[in-house]
């Protein structure tokens, strides 16, 4: 599995599917992989559910410049995980858009 350090996300093959990136590492256990695009309240309850199950989670506002403009939070959250949790994570997404 290759990790492209620009976007931060793990993957096969030897391009970046986001930035088209040639350069790329072999990932580490630690590297934080994004998983997806989440709303504000699954993710901010989802943070809380992998804390309890001691997994560490990044949530990174995401959404359009509107709601800053107007001192708004934004409508969602980037979401971004240890490797070594990624597809655990991403089974749970998958659960929930089931």
């Amino acid at each position: 599995m290759n990790f492209c350090e620009s976007c931060n996300i793990a993957c096969i093959g030897e391009r970046c599917p986001k930035c088209g990136r040639k350069k790329l590492r072999a990932v580490n256990e630690d590297d934080f992989c994004l998983v997806g695009k989440v709303d504000r309240i699954f993710g901010d309850n989802l943070k809380i559910n992998l804390e309890n199950e001691s997994i560490e989670c990044v949530l990174m506002p995401y959404g359009t410049g509107v709601n800053a403009q107007f001192a708004l939070p934004l409508e969602s959250y980037l979401l971004y995980v240890r490797y070594k949790n990624l597809e655990y994570v991403r089974q749970i997404l998958k659960d929930k858009n089931a």
